[in-house]
């Protein structure tokens, strides 16, 4: 059965992010903030349990740039980089790849500029991308965030749909069929 085991002990609202841009912002980097990272920036939620970035840096550059900033990696793996800001989790997610779900080429041209600090650059990833990686978990409270994206953002479901299906099949997105009725299905 599912549990909602949360990945940080305490919530992390837009002050905790705020603390961390501000720590790296001295460094020339483009971030790419998803999932419930990206809805605290854009007011559809007020907390997440998490930082979530995608980025276009190599782990060599991510690691220099967080480590001089203070921040303990936990986990060095590529595919989910894990970095604590003390109790705060930051995970970075690398290239165009989000734990199995390879996204459009075109991602990064679809994500949208928020805010310079310095010389980093946060970008929201696009919101048809950051609903794809959350369909491809499926957990409840992803498909919750989905529908209040949609509802909120009023997204072009058909477009969705186009571009889940144009990656699902050489993703690693399990059931990518069953998970998509599924969320059509809870909005």
């Amino acid at each position: 059965m599912y549990e909602d085991n949360y990945k940080n002990p305490v919530s992390t609202a837009s002050k905790e992010l705020e603390r961390f841009l501000q720590l790296i912002a001295d460094e020339a980097l483009d971030l790419y903030a998803m999932g419930g990272t990206a809805m605290v920036l854009k007011g559809i939620k007020e907390s997440t349990r998490d930082i979530d970035f995608l980025s276009d840096a190599d782990y060599s550059t991510i690691k220099k740039i967080f480590k001089s900033a203070g921040l303990d990696e936990k986990s060095s793996s590529q595919l989910c980089n894990i970095w604590m800001l003390g109790k705060v989790r930051i995970d970075v997610f690398y290239h165009s790849y989000i734990l199995g779900t390879e996204l459009p080429p075109n991602w990064k041209e679809k994500s949208e500029l928020i805010r310079t600090m310095g010389k980093l650059r946060l970008f929201i990833l696009n919101w048809e991308d950051i609903i794809i990686t959350k369909i491809a978990r499926s957990e409840p409270r992803d498909i919750e965030d989905c529908r209040d994206i949609v509802k909120k953002l009023d997204i072009d479901v058909a477009a969705l749909e186009k571009r889940f299906y144009s990656i699902a099949e050489v993703s690693l997105i399990a059931d990518f069929d069953y998970k998509f009725k599924h969320f059509k299905r809870n909005l």
